[in-house]
């Protein structure tokens, strides 16, 4: 989750979210706020918590919590320690997918990390340890230390505005998922993705 600076109902919405994960309806919730996300004012995120049946008085208790607000936090200073500065951003297997791609490209990479991962396999690399042989050296390392072995990123200190970048090439980065809301296993590829609601 990556709660952009520029909406100013982004943080409320993140909050809302991982408030509703801590009584296990983190999806239920997101798929609410999803298809409302026009109206995410603080009664519209409590009337979702209603409507995804959530215990509303713990919600809005969790919601303000200042553990709630740095686990936030904590994913801005993550996608800060990877390169992230917009949304949506995913991470195949540590490679780094900037912006709303097609199908298409998503089964291309998919396909390809599938593939090197059966190399990993001929190599006699145990399937549970797959994605982290993939992404050992993604974002030098960042990937591996923040995703994988759970590493605390710093606050990130305010920069000058920089000019704009060449588009990276298809580097790999670890990202250290921790206690986010994950579909499925993900022992052979892995994507994790930061979106913000607006």
């Amino acid at each position: 989750m990556l709660p952009l600076e520029f909406h100013n109902r982004a943080n409320p919405a993140a909050r809302a979210v991982i408030a509703a994960k801590a009584q296990g309806k983190a999806f239920a919730y997101d798929k609410i706020l999803w298809e409302n996300n026009k109206a995410i004012q603080d009664s519209d995120l409590e009337r979702y918590a209603e409507q995804a049946g959530l215990d509303v008085a713990q919600w809005k208790k969790d919601w303000n919590s200042p553990l709630v607000a740095a686990h936030v936090d904590h994913q801005a200073y993550l996608g800060a320690a990877l390169g992230v500065r917009g949304t949506p951003n995913f991470f195949v297997n540590g490679e780094n997918v900037r912006g709303a791609k097609p199908f298409e490209d998503f089964k291309t990479i998919i396909d390809r990390k599938l593939a090197e991962a059966k190399q990993f396999e001929a190599q006699g690399i145990a399937l549970e340890n797959v994605h982290a042989r993939a992404t050992a050296t993604a974002v030098g390392g960042a990937y591996k230390r923040y995703v994988i072995d759970g590493q605390k990123p710093s606050k990130p200190e305010p920069k000058a505005a920089e000019p704009p970048k060449a588009p990276l090439d298809a580097t790999q980065h670890v990202i250290p998922l921790g206690d986010s809301p994950r579909i499925g296993k993900g022992e052979v590829v892995v994507i994790a993705e930061f979106s913000d609601f607006q």
